[in-house]
């Protein structure tokens, strides 16, 4: 099963997506440029860095444990807990980060693709070695996360390559459903502190 979504597609589900957002006041926002749409995400997480140091494989060490998410305006509050004893997994030293998400479609790859920000309390961007921390240490996060130029936007943004996500979504059996958006976001996120409330499951959207 192809694991590939349609640009027509992909809008009716950002627009779905946004709505639902909208009456649980879930922060999510719909933009436009000419004929492309996409949609933004702005949290601010406490996040807990993996430590590389730790190699005692008895020690969970998943992390961000990100405790509370909350929109830009302070609009709403989400507990976000990533906590696992999965070795594949990140470890403590909190900051307060601010997380800026965009889900754009490719019109090379015919999927999704998420791109994001990130920036302490005093306005300093995550550097690449700092948003690599945040994903497993099990994933090949050099290829995987890249700094690229925003597709719309030309400013340089992270991008979560979106190479694996076709094999991904078919495995899944995700191909133009309904809830291929968010079955994508649920799996894609996480590596970056961007989860979806079960909400959106449960919903159909």
């Amino acid at each position: 099963m192809t694991g590939t979504l349609t640009e027509e597609r992909f809008k009716e589900q950002c627009e779905a997506l946004v709505a639902f957002s909208d009456k649980i006041n879930d922060g999510w926002e719909m933009r436009r440029d000419l004929d492309d749409i996409y949609i933004v995400k702005k949290v601010k997480l406490p996040v807990v860095f993996r430590d590389d140091n730790n190699k005692n494989p008895g020690v969970p060490a998943n992390t961000i444990s990100v405790k509370e998410a909350e929109s830009d305006d302070d609009s709403s509050e989400d507990q976000i807990t990533l906590e696992d004893s999965d070795p594949c997994s990140f470890s403590p030293s909190s900051h307060l980060v601010t997380f800026e998400y965009h889900v754009v479609y490719s019109t090379s790859y015919t999927v999704p693709v998420l791109y994001f920000n990130a920036w302490f309390s005093t306005g300093k961007l995550l550097t690449v070695e700092e948003v690599w921390k945040l994903a497993p240490p099990c994933s090949d996060r050099y290829s995987y996360i890249t700094q690229i130029e925003h597709p719309i936007l030309a400013r340089p943004f992270y991008e979560l390559h979106p190479c694996r996500t076709e094999q991904l979504m078919g495995q899944m059996g995700s191909s133009e459903g309904d809830t291929y958006l968010v079955s994508w976001i649920s799996s894609m996120g996480r590596d970056v502190g961007l989860s979806l409330d079960v909400r959106y499951a449960m919903s159909g959207t």
